[in-house]
């Protein structure tokens, strides 16, 4: 089980630092259109498209990442007041809570990706935007966020 955290949480990190070098990217992309727009009175027409869905890979991997270092926000008022069995019980309905949602959404992506790429899925607007691709990324980026939930678990329960 320690084996299986270490693996998973290792390519979570690896993945969220990669993943975070897209912010890079969507920062030029939105002084791109700000020039464009106040300076020359000329807005782009890809501009929004494009660092909206770029933006998108960044949240749905970030989420793992931030679950690895422990960055979600949490609403402690109560849990610090509850006793052991309290806490426990709290551990237990969070984790079968935490398994069915992400659970669905990793079911509902993967039929929705596949929906997606079956029709070769584009945006229609002033840009033809392919979204198939960026909608595959949904159940992956959500199974590793229910991995990296299933490690820390693990490791919390081993304590």
């Amino acid at each position: 089980m320690k084996l299986f955290a270490r693996i998973i949480d290792t390519v979570t990190e690896k993945i969220g630092r990669a993943i975070s070098l897209i912010a890079l990217p969507i920062m030029i992309i939105i002084a791109i259109e700000v020039v464009a727009r106040y300076f020359f009175n000329h807005p782009t027409r890809w501009a929004w498209s494009v660092a909206t869905h770029l933006f998108g890979v960044l949240a749905l991997f970030g989420g793992a990442y931030a679950l690895l270092h422990g960055r979600h926000i949490r609403v402690e008022i109560l849990y610090e007041r509850f006793g052991s069995r309290l806490k426990l019980l709290s551990h237990i309905l969070t984790a079968v809570c935490f398994l069915l949602f992400i659970g669905v959404l990793v079911w509902q992506g993967v039929e929705m990706a596949e929906m997606s790429i079956k029709s070769r899925e584009v945006i229609r607007g002033i840009i033809h935007f392919p979204v198939y691709p960026l909608k595959t990324l949904l159940p992956i980026a959500t199974f590793l966020f229910l991995l990296q939930g299933i490690a820390i678990f693990l490791r919390r329960n081993k304590k």
